[in-house]
């Protein structure tokens, strides 16, 4: 992944809605839960405040803004449905216009559907058993919010097929974000590398689950270690 441009880019509820729809349709790895969305207020946007591109998939990663104290959630989408987006300009009154460069995704309210080709079936069953192994909490720091927990893999899911508990690991949303850029890296030994001063951990070595069959795998902490170090360079 790598970061892109997101500058002005917001959901209205109704393409947020939809687009979450989709993810979930479409069995990708970010989503967000749908009572929670249709209790957001109908007249807000919703900027994006991160975009990562997914080069081989064809996907983008983003991070909304959902309300004003600041929560943020996960939403992985098409590119299409991405650039379709639209971009929130400040008028000379003060007021709020969108501009759809690209036409409105959603004319007359109504969804559509992509058909997504996948080469590789993701076990379904990743999040629940990595989450179950780390206890339910981030590898990093203290959050038990199973809602803000990510079953990240440590070996890009891209990159193999290995959806193992010992190819996972559990963390935030924060420290999740941090460590699929590279800002946060984890060593073969589990020691925690944090080029973030602004981004906290808990700990100097990751909790490890209790069930030492659970643990992550050196070899594969030592491939991601070696991809965010040359993705830093």
């Amino acid at each position: 992944m790598h970061q892109i441009d997101c500058t002005g880019k917001v959901f209205t509820k109704t393409e947020l809605i939809h687009a979450n729809n989709a993810s979930i349709r479409e069995g990708r790895n970010r989503a967000l839960k749908e009572d929670y969305l249709e209790s957001l207020p109908d007249d807000f946007y919703f900027p994006i405040c991160l975009a990562l591109d997914e080069h081989n998939r064809g996907e983008i990663r983003v991070q909304i803004v959902l309300d004003f104290d600041g929560t943020k959630g996960f939403l992985d989408l098409t590119k299409k449905r991405y650039d379709y987006l639209p971009i929130a300009k400040i008028n000379e009154d003060g007021v709020v216009e969108l501009e759809y460069i690209l036409g409105k995704p959603y004319p007359d309210e109504r969804e559509y559907v992509e058909k997504v080709v996948r080469s590789v079936v993701r076990n379904k069953d990743f999040r629940k058993n990595v989450l179950l192994a780390y206890g339910n909490q981030c590898a990093m720091c203290e959050i038990k919010d199973v809602a803000a927990l990510v079953a990240a893999h440590i070996y890009p899911a891209h990159l193999c097929a290995d959806d193992s508990v010992n190819n996972g690991i559990c963390l935030c949303s924060t420290h999740d974000s941090a460590y699929e850029k590279g800002t946060i890296c984890i060593n073969a030994d589990g020691e925690i590398i944090n080029y973030s001063d602004s981004i906290k951990v808990s700990y100097l070595k990751i909790r490890v689950p209790m069930n030492i069959n659970d643990y992550p795998s050196p070899e594969r902490l030592s491939q991601r270690l070696e991809i965010s170090r040359s993705n830093r360079v």
